[in-house]
């Protein structure tokens, strides 16, 4: 088993330190130098933003609050100052101090609106999404980034701004598995960041393209997205060397081990070119790698176990994970998240090897940091549920104020207003006084004439609609008779043609049969009864279409016919000698006409085809 040797881990490691070291140097030189103010606030917030970045809070508020200071000799409110609260309110937001998070930025939005500063409008915002981020409110965040980017005035001259709202974009959308807007905002980002002289941010931004390809990869397993997750963190890799102390260890060794999972999972890891570039890589990213990263160094140590199981090396497994749990609980607060994961496999890895006594053990760790984990979270979502219902309260107590200010100042404007109205009008009324009063009496007489023309005209207009009203029913009686004529008349015309009918016939009888004429004949009839019908219908439209539609069973043409006679009130005897039938067959026929109504015995058929008509 090959261990890493210890004077290597403090060797590298020291470099590391001293180059980030020899970095800090040169900006605080610049401050010894007196540099123009503006240069020094610009240096002491640089500083500020990498203490913050390298968790060393006390030395980032304390350089931070330098820089605000300096600005306020400057002016009480300019760009500076609300650069010093965005990086104040950063901080305390990474601490999960969100009541002072909020008190920055709430004083960087009153300072940029002082200014009219669109710029510092941005900075505001910018804070304000990194706070709504960190209690879980992204439509909050969407917005407060996507109006920061539209308050830049330039981007290129605000690159690093830009780069890092680009940078939290693609973070959104990639929570939000949207690959395309993902794709599309780190893009952006590295176009930003390459024009800044932020290398770390530069470094960060190629390790999250390199996250992005991964997803075109496992989609496609296309080598030219596997080259493409791997060219850009041999970029970081090179600039870590090529900029000393430009780019934090956190940054270097995530991304190390980053390319070390990829090798691990995309390429054939049975190799043993392949595994010795995992280990090496591993090695390298835990010699860089801070010993309060605890996911970092599970990661690493977890990888070689891996790689050790793989060689069925369980005393080298075990060994990697014992490595990683003794280094971070020895912390006064670990990570237990991370903890949990190694003691995970420590259980796996001991019950495979047998040692069910010590698997036990892992165990029972595992449920006493699974309860500390779970009281750390409860009090964290206690502690942002909290911010949030504040800052909401404090929100609408400030928008109700608001409003009621706006109130008062609309009634003090419209009390003024109906003040000068009022003075306005009495000088009016006292001038038009007499001139109103004569003018009055004069109205009234005209008034009362206008009545009595009124009365006249009311008393015309009711006489008027009276006859109108009886000459209308006049009307109706008179349409009435002429649709019971039309019918009449129509099936006299039917009666004639019955009789044409039989007589050609008895005639048919005596001499020689032509069946053609005989059935053009009955064609003939049929159409002079559709076109009775017709001529009916304009009179009487909806009088067939309404006997249709109550009938239960489909009423044929002799059924129409006898609707029609009963209709106009023949009796049965009537009706029997229009169709030269007997009186029997007409009552069959109407008994028959009501059972296709579906009418029982009481309904009279005569009355029910009227109501329908």
């Amino acid at each position: 088993m090959k261990k890493i040797p210890l004077f290597l881990f403090f060797i590298f490691f020291s470099i590391c330190i001293k180059a980030q070291q020899n970095y800090t140097d040169s900006l605080r030189q610049i401050l010894a130098s007196n540099p123009e103010p503006e240069r020094a606030i610009a240096v002491q917030q640089q500083l500020a933003d990498w203490y913050r970045a390298s968790e060393l809070y006390p030395e980032a508020i304390q350089m931070a609050e330098l820089s605000l200071k300096n600005s306020k000799k400057i002016s009480s409110d300019n760009l500076g100052t609300v650069k010093a609260y965005w990086i104040l309110s950063n901080i305390y937001t990474n601490t999960e101090n969100f009541d002072r998070s909020k008190e920055y930025i709430d004083k960087a939005y009153s300072s940029a609106k002082k200014q009219n500063n669109t710029l510092a409008l941005a900075y505001a915002q910018y804070a304000s999404a990194v706070l709504s981020s960190t209690l879980f409110d992204q439509k909050g965040t969407l917005k407060s980034l996507n109006l920061a980017l539209s308050n830049i005035p330039d981007q290129d001259k605000e690159s690093l701004l830009t780069a890092r709202i680009y940078y939290f974009l693609y973070g959104l959308y990639t929570e939000w598995n949207d690959e395309q807007k993902s794709l599309e905002y780190i893009h952006k980002a590295l176009l930003f960041a390459q024009k800044s002289s932020n290398k770390n941010m530069l470094a960060n931004v190629y390790s999250a393209i390199s996250v992005v390809y991964t997803f075109r990869y496992e989609k496609t397993k296309q080598k030219k997205y596997l080259d493409s997750i791997m060219q850009p963190l041999d970029k970081t890799i090179n600039m870590f060397h090529r900029y000393p102390g430009q780019i934090m260890n956190n940054t270097y060794a995530n991304t190390l081990i980053n390319k070390a999972s990829y090798y691990l999972k995309y390429y054939d890891s049975n190799k043993p070119d392949i595994q010795q570039k995992i280990r090496n890589t591993i090695k390298d990213a835990l010699r860089a790698t801070p010993s309060s990263n605890d996911e970092l160094i599970a990661s690493g140590y977890g990888m070689l176990s891996e790689l050790s199981m793989m060689e069925n090396d369980l005393l080298a497994a075990e060994h990697y994970l014992a490595t990683a749990y003794e280094q971070m609980s020895k912390k006064k607060k670990p990570y237990y998240h991370t903890l949990i994961n190694v003691l995970g496999s420590l259980v796996k890895l001991s019950t495979k090897k047998g040692d069910y006594e010590k698997a036990f053990m892992y165990q029972q760790k595992i449920t006493d940091y699974s309860n500390l984990l779970f009281d750390e979270q409860s009090a964290a979502t206690t502690k942002r549920l909290e911010a949030q219902f504040e800052f909401g309260k404090k929100e609408r107590e400030i928008k109700a104020l608001q409003e009621k200010a706006d109130d008062q100042k609309k009634k003090k404007y419209l009390l003024i207003a109906l003040i000068a109205i009022g003075g306005i009008g009495a000088v009016f009324m006292f001038r038009s006084y007499y001139f109103n009063l004569k003018y009055s009496l004069a109205r009234e007489k005209q008034l009362t004439a206008e009545k009595n023309e009124a009365a006249l005209q009311i008393k015309y207009e009711k006489e008027e609609q009276a006859r109108l009203k009886a000459e209308q029913e006049l009307l109706t009686l008179q349409q009435q008779k002429l649709q019971n004529e039309v019918m009449a008349n129509q099936l006299h015309l039917q009666h004639k043609n019955d009789v044409l009918l039989q007589l050609k016939e008895k005639l048919s009888n005596q001499e020689s049969v032509n069946i053609q004429q005989i059935i053009r004949e009955e064609t003939l009839t049929d159409n002079d009864f559709e076109k009775a019908k017709f001529h009916i219908q304009e009179m009487h439209p909806e009088f067939f279409h309404n006997l249709n539609k109550q009938a239960k069973q489909k009423l044929t043409t002799l059924d129409l016919k006898y609707c029609a006679y009963l209709y106009l009130g023949m009796d049965t005897k009537m009706i029997a000698n229009l169709l030269n039938v007997e009186p029997k067959s007409v009552r069959m026929t109407k008994y028959r006409l009501k059972q296709k109504f579906d009418l029982n015995a009481e309904t009279d058929l005569v009355n029910y085809i009227k109501e329908i008509g």
